[in-house]
């Protein structure tokens, strides 16, 4: 892979009111690499999440992906937010097929990444069945399951973990390894740091909108990622032990 640039975020700003989610942030993801996005609650994860897909508008600053504006680049971008959501008279198969028609698939195409996907997040059994029956882990695999058949150039995923049982997070990450070995950029927010920083090539810290740490795998040197995170928030777990004793 000669030409590995893809992602770069220049100097984004977004208000509501008074308040700045995010406050001048800039960084790059090459082609081919895995970015967690990480920050406390709050921190402006998911707003520029968002940004990058194109769901919100920054107030100043670019995002381009290839070196095209992303507003241009919107069908080779595939977004899954924190909290996915399936029109529940749809089966998860209709919703796939929706999603690939959106990204300009052939009926075939649709067809065979449909039962890749159905093989291996294990969704034989019930990908048929009207969605608002599903469990949230079954909705999530759906939805991961819609960002993998697109194919897209740029992966934007919030918090994919959520609902999954350990065997799907797996294959979870598995997919997003082999997606970024094709070349994709794959951008993730996530909490759980201890698995990030193992599928992770780079990580961002974020708090209060701005980036205050940015890293390789290869520069935490056996630190902690949890540990690291802490430090550089000013964060940390409560004293919880005169808990069940002060009353």
């Amino acid at each position: 892979m000669t030409d590995r640039k893809g992602l770069e975020i220049s100097s984004l700003v977004r208000r509501y009111g008074e308040k700045t989610a995010v406050d001048d942030l800039s960084f790059s993801v090459d082609r081919g690499d895995i970015f967690a996005l990480l920050g406390p609650n709050g921190a402006g994860k998911t707003t520029t999440l968002k940004m990058i897909s194109g769901l919100v508008i920054p107030d100043s600053g670019d995002i381009t992906l290839n070196d095209e504006p992303v507003g241009s680049a919107r069908r080779r971008i595939a977004y899954v937010p924190d909290e996915p959501t399936i029109f529940p008279n749809l089966s998860g198969r209709e919703y796939l097929r929706y999603a690939g028609r959106l990204r300009g698939l052939d009926p075939e195409a649709i067809h065979q990444r449909i039962l890749l996907c159905s093989r291996v997040f294990e969704m034989d059994g019930w990908l048929d069945h009207r969605s608002g029956s599903y469990s949230h882990g079954m909705i999530q695999r759906v939805v991961l399951s819609g960002a993998f058949i697109a194919r897209p150039d740029l992966y934007v995923i919030d918090e994919p973990l959520v609902g999954l049982d350990p065997p799907a997070a797996e294959t979870f990450w598995r997919m997003v390894e082999a997606a970024a070995a094709e070349g994709a950029v794959v951008l993730i927010s996530t909490h759980t740091l201890p698995i990030a920083s193992i599928h992770c090539h780079r990580f961002g810290i974020i708090h209060n909108g701005r980036l205050v740490r940015t890293l390789s795998r290869g520069e935490l040197s056996g630190r902690d990622l949890q540990n690291l995170f802490f430090e550089v928030t000013g964060t940390s777990p409560a004293e919880v032990q005169d808990f069940f004793h002060c009353y």
